[in-house]
């Protein structure tokens, strides 16, 4: 005789949710509203619907009691050492933990070097309670959109909430920095095509137009290797150059190493602004903007475990002058 026992999708489908939604108010775990849990239990209970947790663990190979709910950051990063040579990233799973707290959710950090495309998220069977995205474009942000719960770093597709500092008042703090500072001469290394990138891009320039002069820039990538390149890249095109803005910190090391390279003084014969205000603009005593990435990830993932909580303003960004400016 056939087994007529409803099923967990036919419980979400009658009481309007997803069935992810459903499976968290089935067995008490985080991420749905009180209300939703009353209706999708009254619903199951109607129905005669009975958890069965031996085809649950067959179908996601993790067992009732070893079943964590879990928050996916997803990081887009071509760089194979990203997660070594990127200060931002390791203060980022340092908010996220401190938002976490004590609560029982696993953190999976997840690399690619490129954004999944829309089909290959057809086999996302088993989707985490909530993804951080990060670099993500926004196609592939619009499409995790659609298939759960998502919060970016950064702006990302119109339908993604989204946390993000005032990358564009640091980046006006930083230009204005150097034309008060009465540097002439200055170039830049900014960031890929990114939306905070843009951002840093549009509001340093904006602070250097009361300069007499254009600024030479070249584009980079926010990584070391690439900066190195762009700073020996600036200097043959600028042979009087006396200041750079480096968009990231990790691109100011780069810079910092050819400049020491072609016998330039740092500060004394150019000045250098890095962005992030990371442990390595203290350790470099590198004049930096502060990017408060501990506080960007927590809320983010507060976002994540209440999508009711309202949006975040931009979170300040304020630049620290050492010695290297």
């Amino acid at each position: 005789m056939k087994d007529q026992r409803p099923t967990l999708a036919v419980v979400a489908r009658t009481a309007g949710v997803s069935r992810a939604s459903a499976s968290r108010a089935i067995n008490g775990a985080y991420g749905v509203s009180e209300t939703v849990r009353r209706r999708v239990r009254t619903v199951a209970a109607e129905l005669g619907y009975e958890a069965n947790p031996v085809a649950r663990a067959l179908a996601t190979g993790r067992g009732g009691a070893d079943r964590r709910e879990r928050i996916e950051i997803l990081i887009v990063d071509a760089d194979p050492a990203a997660m070594s040579a990127k200060p931002f990233y390791g203060r980022v799973l340092t908010g996220a933990m401190r938002a976490l707290g004590d609560l029982d959710i696993a953190l999976e950090v997840r690399r690619v070097s490129e954004a999944p495309r829309d089909e290959a998220l057809q086999d996302d069977t088993d989707p985490p309670l909530g993804r951080l995205l990060i670099n993500v474009p926004g196609a592939a942000g619009a499409a995790y959109a659609r298939r759960g719960r998502v919060v970016a770093l950064g702006r990302s597709a119109p339908s993604v909430s989204f946390v993000a500092p005032d990358n564009d008042s640091g980046g006006f703090q930083a230009g204005v920095h150097l034309v008060t500072s009465g540097r002439r001469h200055v170039g830049a290394v900014f960031g890929p095509a990114t939306p905070c990138a843009r951002e840093r891009r549009t509001g340093f320039l904006r602070g250097m137009a009361g300069a007499a002069q254009s600024v030479t820039a070249v584009d980079g990538d926010f990584t070391h290797a690439r900066a190195y390149a762009a700073t020996r890249e600036l200097l043959a095109r600028e042979p009087r150059l006396d200041a750079v803005f480096a968009a990231c910190d990790v691109t100011a090391m780069g810079v910092l190493q050819a400049l020491r390279e072609a016998g330039r003084r740092v500060a004394a014969d150019v000045a250098v602004v890095g962005f992030d205000g990371s442990a390595l603009a203290e350790a470099a005593d590198l004049s930096s903007v502060y990017v408060p990435a501990e506080d960007e990830a927590a809320s983010a993932v507060h976002r994540l475990l209440d999508p009711a909580r309202p949006a975040p303003p931009r979170l300040p960004t304020t630049l620290t002058v050492r010695g290297s400016s």
